[in-house]
């Protein structure tokens, strides 16, 4: 019993000792890797914390919150963020309101909440992004959407992390296990082990513009015509049949 009480002190002394010294840098380092094909793809971060015993069993059960910026070309999407929060699949919500019908020319930036729990020295989160339809341009080829790393926040239940110093607090509350409540946070420095992300989507050419104008105008004259032929002759057919 002495021994256990003798190690839980010299743990306690040693966290102390190491977030006064360090402002509550945990050694954290992040992996942000964009995955899938198409115009559904999804951001999956891997957050790495140091390998070291006291500190993971100092960090668990506290929340791991991401704040991850939203360029105007892409977007997630409210109501599957809500099926999968209900489906305890994920904890994700918009930070802003989200109008998923508009292309991107008419859509701002944005940013989502990720939220997670830390127990073990790593943790695993992920979020579904959209692309939005992006106006065709001079030549066609590719649209270049740069999507930044998050900011990484921290919060405990109790008061563990009144000890540390010096470490950057965000004006004002933040959001706390869904979109209708605040909670107070602690930023955490970082590690980014990837290049920032850049999803690139493929847009129309606009040297086609007037082919296919003209094309798709011929189409529907000849299909409407067509289509009042055949009418006609029904219609023709059945007077006949009543005579």
């Amino acid at each position: 019993m002495e021994d256990l009480e003798a190690n839980n002190i010299f743990s306690y002394l040693y966290v102390t000792d190491y977030l006064t010294s360090t402002t509550c840098d945990f050694g954290v380092k992040m992996k942000q890797i964009l995955l899938n094909e198409g115009f559904h793809r999804n951001i999956t971060y891997e957050i790495l914390f140091q390998d070291n015993t006291q500190i993971e069993n100092w960090l668990y059960s506290c929340i791991i919150g991401l704040d991850q910026p939203i360029p105007s070309g892409v977007y997630v999407n409210p109501d599957e963020l809500g099926d999968l929060r209900r489906t305890n699949r994920m904890n994700a919500f918009p930070k802003n309101k989200v109008n998923v019908e508009l292309v991107a020319a008419q859509a701002s930036s944005s940013s989502v909440y990720v939220i997670g729990k830390v127990i073990e020295n790593k943790l695993h989160l992920w979020i579904p992004i959209h692309a939005r339809y992006h106006h065709a341009i001079v030549g066609g080829g590719m649209v270049r959407n740069e999507i930044s790393p998050p900011k990484l926040y921290i919060r405990c239940i109790d008061d563990r992390l009144s000890m540390c110093k010096d470490v950057p607090v965000p004006d004002g509350s933040l959001f706390c296990s869904n979109d209708k409540e605040n909670c107070d946070w602690l930023q955490m420095p970082y590690n980014l082990l990837t290049k920032s992300i850049v999803w690139e989507v493929p847009v129309g050419n606009l040297d086609h513009y007037y082919i296919a104008a003209v094309g798709t105008t011929m189409v529907i004259i000849v299909g409407s015509l067509y289509i009042l032929k055949i009418i006609h002759e029904y219609k023709t057919k059945d007077f006949k049949k009543l005579r």
